[in-house]
């Protein structure tokens, strides 16, 4: 008996390939134009996945009547038909900075102390945008006291991507949720194939927060913006 698995392997393996896509956005969250590469090419391969579905199972005595209704149903899914028809959109830079969400503050410890909303431009690193905020703390020293680190804490810039159609969902957790999506479908697939349930769990994720926040340097801030030596 041959392993469920073999009549769908291109479908499996681009499915994995949208997995690796994700983990490349969180890597390059913080940097423009490799987050948007990463999320075209995730887009891209997902976009891909039922067409190849019908290619691998269009001869399978049972695709009319069990395969061809769930691969259709990816097409009719309201998250994976605006990614799908509005990839070209969503990857642009114009679109992305409608919704393109910024703070800066300071964390102690494991959370944030205090934040407040800096915009941080599409087209720039979290290292750009973090250059402006200290340049804005020496020109304001009210800015400086509101929203700088103190001996306890060190400064930090939290962004998130969102597109326009899901205005409450960030970018990434809307690719997670496609993912899992395309993933419920190839899954009761292979289960119709005699197999096992995929995991969709995504437990090798990022913590999300993390992935959203950059700490940066206490004694570098201010070296630079208070002209302290915190450690001499």
């Amino acid at each position: 008996m041959s392993c469920p698995h073999s009549h769908i392997e291109a479908a499996l393996d681009r499915w994995s390939e949208c997995h690796w896509h994700i983990h490349q956005m969180e890597a390059n969250y913080h940097t423009p134009d490799l987050f948007r590469y990463s999320l075209n090419s995730f887009i891209r391969a997902a976009k891909e996945i039922p067409q190849i579905l019908s290619i691998e199972l269009q001869n399978h005595r049972a695709y009319q009547s069990d395969f061809k209704p769930l691969i259709n149903s990816l097409h009719s899914n309201a998250l994976l038909s605006v990614m799908h028809k509005k990839r070209d959109f969503i990857v642009h830079r114009g679109m992305l900075e409608v919704l393109s969400k910024g703070a800066v503050g300071t964390t102690e410890g494991r959370g944030i102390k205090i934040s407040f909303p800096f915009p941080v431009a599409p087209y720039e690193s979290t290292q750009e945008a973090y250059e402006r905020f200290k340049e804005v703390c020496r020109k304001d020293k009210f800015i400086r006291s509101l929203a700088g680190p103190d001996c306890d804490s060190w400064p930090m810039i939290r962004r998130e991507w969102k597109v326009p159609d899901f205005p409450d969902m960030e970018l990434l957790e809307l690719s997670v949720d496609a993912w899992r999506l395309v993933g419920e479908v190839i899954s009761q697939i292979v289960v119709k194939l005699g197999g096992e349930k995929l995991d969709l769990s995504f437990s090798c994720r990022h913590e999300p927060e993390k992935v959203r926040t950059v700490k940066f340097s206490q004694e570098e801030f201010f070296k630079t913006v208070d002209g302290i030596e915190i450690n001499a």
